[in-house]
């Protein structure tokens, strides 16, 4: 009979636990207990006592909502580092501080649980190492995701509440307007170029020509399109008027502004300031606006190619044109004259078919196209950090007044230090590191670890991607930043992360 030798398991117990902390703080507030020194003092007592941890680093964004993690730069920071190996455990104080986003939240813990990282959330008690952990922090997170809500809905009730009654005030000023102790004043000078616009639209002259006209006089620094002459012969205001909600805010994260199409109530007042454009003059403006648009049953703005299309030839926008048989999307030099652009017109659903190709290619080779990428782009990124001598002095600069504060922590809590000279080291520390954190960020130029992070996303989305069949709105949504029109059998989709692929276009 053979002979069976049994291994026994390892004993982990000794291994050193490398702990990080993530907390959400407010920017603008003098207490010391919302700075990152005394954030930094919270965790190194905590874990002083602990014979196989170590405290890596203290990870925290300043005056963010919580309701997504795009903006949340030192958020992003972690997940980089907890990507590169360089945490075991995260400790956070309670769900509510580390996202509001009950789909944010349980996206960032998965993702840490397939690297073997752990949060802890010390308000509910919840560590996510534990196998049960997930249907609490569910539970826990839709909690908090409600209180952001209802915070927003209390928001809103109070912006409607003031349109209801016509104390609302836009945050900004049209043009030919200006703000003056919270009242719209006529400015004298960009109000006869409004004059002017309206003027020339009621004599016959389209807005594309009036664009055109403008940026030949060289009025204004910003370049005349075509958009930007209808807002003005669309707007209410120059009547001395005021429409309120023309957009609102959506009920449901991830929110989002949308055009308001009776969805909502609306709120018109009339005389509210000084006009600029005589009534009858609007007027006759708004019948010859109706006059030459044309009804096409389409909506440009639910369209998802909206904004995202542009011509290779000459930069221009593309434009959506409806028709009965189908909706075709066309370069606006083009549209102009087919002498300014010779890229013609492109059927929307040429679009829609390219891009499953490209999805249904990326989801089943991404690992041979897009992971080389993020190798190499990594590779690039700490070559180019290492050899950026300031940043790197900046970082141990930060990395040593931490380890200052930790020091007098630990001797503190121990009876060695005076209280009186650990206050005021401590607060000489709390500056310091302010400054330095300062400085680290005016200099810091983080576009490529934005690029990294996008790269990693694009990956993760293609991880868990199935096939399509017909056009995805959503995924669509997700990974496409623009395409450009190369021909009009060529174009090229850029992804996320700052990369592009070409696509024919098959008729």
């Amino acid at each position: 009979m053979a002979e069976i030798t049994i291994i026994p398991a390892k004993n982990h117990t000794d291994e050193i636990v490398r702990t990080a902390a993530y907390a959400r703080v407010s920017s603008d507030s003098e207490d010391q207990l919302n700075s990152f020194a005394a954030q930094i003092r919270y965790y190194t007592e905590l874990l002083q006592n602990s014979t196989n941890t170590v405290f890596v680093d203290m990870y925290a964004d300043e005056g963010i909502s919580g309701t997504s993690t795009a903006k949340r730069t030192e958020f992003q920071r972690l997940m980089s580092d907890c990507r590169k190996g360089k945490i075991d455990r995260i400790l956070t104080k309670s769900i509510s501080r580390f996202a509001r986003n009950t789909k944010d939240s349980l996206e960032a813990v998965r993702e840490l649980k397939t690297l073997g990282i752990s949060v802890y959330f010390e308000k509910e008690n919840i560590d996510t190492g534990e196998i049960s952990s997930e249907m609490m922090l569910a539970l826990y997170s839709q909690f908090a995701q409600e209180e952001s809500m209802s915070i927003s809905r209390n928001c809103r009730l109070g912006i409607k509440k003031r349109m209801a009654d016509g104390t609302y005030k836009n945050p900004s000023a049209p043009f030919g307007y200006d703000y003056v102790n919270g009242e719209l004043r006529v400015n004298s000078e960009k109000s006869e170029i409004v004059k002017q616009i309206f003027n020339w639209y009621v004599s016959g002259i389209g807005m594309n020509e009036i664009a055109m006209r403008l940026n030949a006089q060289g009025v204004r620094d910003e370049v005349w399109r075509h958009g930007t002459i209808r807002c003005i012969l669309t707007n209410e205001r120059y009547i001395g008027d005021k429409l309120l909600q023309k957009r609102f805010t959506t009920d449901t994260l991830p929110f989002r502004t949308a055009i308001n199409h009776g969805e909502r109530e609306q709120y018109y007042i009339c005389g509210t300031h000084e006009p600029i454009i005589e009534k009858s003059v609007f007027e006759t403006a708004q019948k010859i606006f109706s006059s030459r648009e044309k009804p096409s049953g389409y909506e440009v703005g639910s369209s998802p190619f909206r904004r995202k299309i542009y011509c290779g030839n000459c930069g221009n926008a593309f434009r959506l044109k409806s028709r009965k048989d189908c909706v075709r999307w066309v370069c606006r030099n083009h549209d102009r004259s087919a002498a300014n652009c010779n890229i013609r017109q492109i059927r929307e659903d040429e679009f829609r078919a390219a891009f499953m190709r490209l999805w249904n290619k990326l989801q089943a080779h991404y690992k041979a196209i897009l992971a080389p990428m993020l190798r190499q782009l990594e590779t690039l990124s700490e070559r180019e950090k290492s050899g950026n001598t300031q940043l790197a002095a900046l970082r141990k600069e930060i990395a040593e007044i931490k380890q200052q504060i930790h020091m007098m922590t630990v001797l503190n809590s121990q009876g060695t230090l005076d209280g009186a000279y650990f206050k005021e080291r401590i607060q000489e520390l709390d500056r310091k590191l302010l400054t330095a954190q300062k400085q680290l960020h005016a200099n810091l130029d983080d576009k490529d670890g934005e690029r990294l992070d996008e790269l990693r996303k694009l990956i993760g989305i293609f991880e868990r991607a199935e096939p399509i069949t017909e056009f995805d709105e959503i995924k669509f949504g997700q990974v496409v930043e623009r395409i450009t029109v190369l021909s009009e059998s060529e174009i090229r989709f850029n992804l996320i992360g700052g990369i592009g692929f070409i696509e024919q276009i098959e008729r």
